[in-house]
């Protein structure tokens, strides 16, 4: 069967030789009036892909297709000798030599000589002539269409743009061909997660097919400027395609200082150095960027791209602060701050005196004697100071504590003395000690005491004046005496009333002494 096909095969040839050398001079289509074919000059198809190559002829006046007619397609353009790439006909009567690759789909009895190529390669790149053969046999040279095989496509992956940190957002990755049975497979890859992907298959009613698949990811800042790659993968080939993904987000800081080891919130100057203090900023689109100081800005800025470089100059205490570095684009702002804390010896100390009502300065440095006094002594330095106190006369020096309390008994000199690791500072204060005055107290104890002695010697006075005048009364009523025995009684009683004089005056002598003795004592 095989010798028999090629036998024919070969026959076929050396007839088709013959009338092409009878042909001879008549291979344009101006010389036979009405045989005509329209197909265009030239076709692209992507290595390992598809093409469909329109065609249609006509013949000329007279002429009649017939069910019988069968068209052919040569490769090349050197007539018969061409070799045969497809044919309308059972492929029986013709060797396949591609394969099944070269398929003619048009049906030549309706003037339709269409052909399709898929799996396409390098080869195949060339030009094709028509043949009709049957009944009526002509050989179509007018238009002879081109085929170039180019490399396969990138997938086209879409969209490209409007990607938000932390939004979900879906991609396509279209295949570059709709030939149908191809059943591609597509491979994401990235720093995104690439585990949610879908692909999709659609036939159109042209019976052309389309393939695609979709990745849904999250993308993040670190997201930005990274490759996300699609592989479009089918039998005889693959295609890869990658973008630079563009995520837009709000502004990353990042503080630093020159010898730092990473982002600083704290710094400490000494007075008098300088610094400077370093803000860097990631972020997309491009930021406005601003140091301030409180609610204040701050002007010893400059800027290179995306950091800001604060300058602090020959610093003082006054330089301590907050300063915050401050980042804003479309997609919002974001702020870091640092500590800046200036160090300096300690200034000259304050020395007061600790009382109810506060701390308050020692009036004319002068106290009585014996008084009690609690000294506080502060000095403005930082790092904080140490404080000690130095008496002198006896010279001594104090434990370490900001506040003394001393008992004064006579003129002295305290001395404060603050101290930390950049210098010390000191202050002194003069105690003058009064003597102490005698208390209002005393003087009323002395008062009191005189006048109760005074008012004892009235009444002492005022109860002899009283007895006196009672015994006078009573001597000038006294009545004569009628009889010896009444003489008698009357003498006895004035002895007794003399006595009682004497006894009485006894007494008041003795209380007036008692008197004395215990103002004495009192006073």
């Amino acid at each position: 069967m095989g010798g028999r096909r090629s036998w024919f095969y070969w026959k076929y040839h050396i007839v088709l030789s013959i009338l092409s050398v009878q042909w001879k001079g008549m291979n344009c289509q101006e010389s036979v009036p009405g045989f005509k074919i329209e197909a265009p000059a030239g076709v692209r198809v992507q290595r390992g892909l598809c093409v469909h190559i329109p065609c249609s002829f006509t013949v000329g006046p007279g002429f009649t297709l017939t069910r019988d007619a069968i068209g052919i397609w040569y490769k090349g353009y050197n007539g018969f000798q061409s070799r045969i790439i497809a044919a309308s006909t059972d492929s029986s009567q013709f060797p396949d030599t591609t394969n099944g690759r070269f398929i003619f789909t048009g049906k030549v009895s309706a003037g339709d000589c269409s052909f399709s190529i898929s799996d396409a390669q390098p080869g195949d790149a060339d030009r094709y002539q028509f043949r009709l053969e049957g009944p009526l046999k002509y050989n179509y040279v007018g238009t002879q269409p081109s085929v170039s095989v180019t490399e396969l496509k990138e997938p086209d992956i879409s969209p490209t743009k409007d990607l938000i940190a932390g939004e979900e957002v879906t991609l396509t990755c279209t295949a570059p061909t709709n030939c149908p049975g191809l059943s591609p497979t597509f491979t994401w890859e990235g720093s995104v997660n690439t585990e949610r992907t879908q692909s999709h298959t659609l036939q159109h009613q042209d019976r052309n097919f389309s393939y695609w698949s979709n990745i849904t990811f999250t993308p993040s800042p670190r997201d930005h400027n990274t490759i996300l790659s699609c592989t479009f993968t089918y039998k005889h080939g693959s295609a890869k395609a990658n973008i630079t993904l563009n995520v837009e987000y709000t502004p990353l800081l990042n503080i630093t200082i020159p010898g730092g080891t990473g982002e600083s919130s704290s710094l400490i100057v000494r007075e008098g150095d300088s610094k400077e203090i370093y803000c860097t900023v990631d972020s997309n689109p491009t930021a406005n960027i601003s140091w301030t100081r409180g609610n204040s800005p701050v002007g010893n800025t400059k800027q290179k791209g995306q950091n800001l470089t604060l300058s602090l100059q020959n610093v003082t205490e006054n330089d301590t602060a907050v300063y915050t570095c401050t980042a804003q684009n479309q997609r919002g702002s974001n702020s870091r701050s640092v500590s800046v804390s200036v160090e300096y010896p300690p200034r000259q100390p304050t020395i007061c005196v600790d009382k109810p009502e506060g701390c308050l300065p020692l009036v004319n440095d002068s106290v009585p004697e014996g008084s009690t006094l609690s000294l506080n002594c502060r000095a403005e330095s930082n790092p904080p100071a140490i404080i000690s106190w130095i008496q002198n006369d006896p010279l001594n020096t104090f434990s370490e504590n900001s506040i003394l309390n001393v008992q004064v008994t006579n003129d002295i000199v305290y001395t404060c003395q603050a101290t930390n690791r950049y210098g010390l500072s000191n202050s002194s204060i003069l105690i003058i000690v009064t003597p102490v005055q005698k208390s209002q107290t005393v003087f009323l104890i002395v008062g009191l005491c005189i006048l109760f002695f005074t008012l004892a010697v009235i009444a002492a006075v005022l109860v002899f004046i009283w007895m006196r005048k009672k015994n006078n009364v009573q001597e000038d009523t006294k009545e004569m005496p009628k009889s010896d025995g009444d003489v008698i009684y009357n003498d006895v009683e004035n002895i007794q009333s003399i006595n009682n004089v004497s006894y009485m005056n006894t007494e008041k002598t003795k209380r007036d002494k008692d008197y004395s003795n215990l103002y004495e004592e009192v006073c």
